[in-house]
């Protein structure tokens, strides 16, 4: 009896533990590994996968225009956060999808990049969208939130 309400406890603890620690602000600092950079990222639960803010795309082997042929070649994108600071990276393209935007629907490469968040990393299909007219150049859609994370409004 003793034992299964010391179970009990622990496992109630380490529960509430863990949903306190993966309730984040709607935006928080992240890095990216591969470009060796610091973004502000802000959470989006209606975004399915991460965009983040790439340009000068180039497709090793590609036409210029995103294909669904693309996937499997290596990409080359410069990354920029919002203090302006670049970085060129190269990756491989895991598949490109149609995404829909607010006024059409186009063609992005996903890859996959390395997001460094307190302390822990974890690999992000993210994909390649030029972002420099909005604000947030990292958005972290759902694919984020399934590491165990919720958004708490309420955090600042």
């Amino acid at each position: 009896m003793v034992f299964a309400l010391t179970c009990g406890l622990i496992g109630g603890c380490v529960g509430y533990s863990w949903a306190v620690s993966g309730r984040l602000a709607a935006k928080e600092p992240v890095f990216v590994n591969e470009a060796e950079l610091e973004f502000l990222a802000r959470l989006d639960s209606g975004a399915t996968v991460s965009p983040i803010n790439a340009r000068d795309i180039e497709v090793v082997g590609g036409s210029g225009t995103p294909q669904r042929s693309d996937a499997g070649k290596r990409v080359r994108f410069t990354l920029e956060n919002a203090a302006g600071q670049n970085a060129r990276v190269e990756a491989t393209i895991d598949q490109v999808r149609g995404i829909a935007t607010s006024d059409c629907r186009e063609l992005r490469y996903h890859v996959y990049l390395t997001i460094v968040f307190a302390g822990e990393s974890y690999r992000l299909l993210v994909n390649l969208n030029d972002r420099a007219r909005s604000k947030d150049k990292l958005l972290l859609g759902r694919n984020w939130l399934r590491h165990g994370f919720v958004i708490d409004v309420s955090r600042t």
